[in-house]
């Protein structure tokens, strides 16, 4: 009976392992190749791209080239709600054990979209989640921008002008070109009252199977962290934090 389970579970991995290559593919290699790239034989690869097909999982591009079925679109979960559903509980948790305010975001025609907000104590914020707010002058939102292509990074820069709402407000695109530069060193924001007068906040990327940076979660309080023992237990909170959520989410 083992034989036969193992057996079982090696041809649904050489499946799987097929279908993933062509959809990373995108109709660009023959699927000759691409089974032998994987040691499938032919007729065997022909055989699951088949069933894949009568499923509208996989469709037929250019002779013998295959790529991305339209049925993947009914059945393709809605990427917020999947943020959403895989962080809750854990930026719950870690907003009690903090006793600040999480939240995760994601960047969405360059403002930032608060999915969630889960309160541990403190300050009321006026934050929501579905809110939109300026990424130059959050947490998260730096976070994000330091994450873009240099290109897509040097678009928002051009885009200015940009608003100064407190004293510590950054408005020079170049002072704004360093913060980032130096946030994607250090992999994490700070928001020192920037945003708003009085709240103070870290945030850390989240990033996806390809190590490309989709969202980012933060921690907001009244007060900055009083040393930089506090500050430092602060962030390896949230990165414990993002690590599990990405660990949900990509395993």
């Amino acid at each position: 009976m083992k034989g036969k389970g193992d057996s079982g579970t090696q041809a649904l991995d050489r499946a799987l392992d097929l279908f993933e290559q062509v959809l990373r593919d995108r109709g660009r290699t023959p699927l000759a190749r691409l089974a032998a790239r994987l040691e499938i034989p032919v007729s065997t690869a022909h055989r699951l791209v088949a069933a894949f097909e009568r499923r509208h999982l996989i469709a037929r591009g250019a002779r013998g080239h295959y790529l991305a079925g339209m049925g993947l679109a009914d059945l393709a979960p809605d990427r917020r709600l999947v943020l959403i559903q895989a962080s809750r509980p854990l930026l719950r948790r870690l907003a009690r054990q903090e006793k600040r305010t999480a939240h995760l975001g994601i960047l969405e025609a360059d403002m930032v979209t608060y999915l969630v907000k889960e309160a541990g104590g403190g300050t009321k914020l006026f934050t929501r989640e579905l809110m939109q707010l300026e990424a130059y002058c959050t947490g998260i939102g730096k976070v994000l921008l330091a994450g873009l292509e240099p290109a897509a990074r040097e678009r928002y820069l051009a885009g200015g002008p940009f608003v100064r709402l407190t004293a510590t407000t950054m408005t020079d695109p170049a002072e704004l070109r360093a913060s980032l530069a130096e946030i994607a060193c250090a992999g994490h924001a700070v928001d020192d009252a920037e945003m708003a007068e009085g709240l103070h906040c870290l945030a850390v990327p989240l990033h996806d199977g390809q190590g490309r940076v989709t969202a980012a979660i933060s921690l907001t309080g009244e007060a900055s962290p009083a040393t930089e023992d506090a500050r430092r237990a602060l962030l390896d909170a949230l990165e414990a934090t993002a690590q599990a959520i990405e660990s949900r989410l990509y395993g």
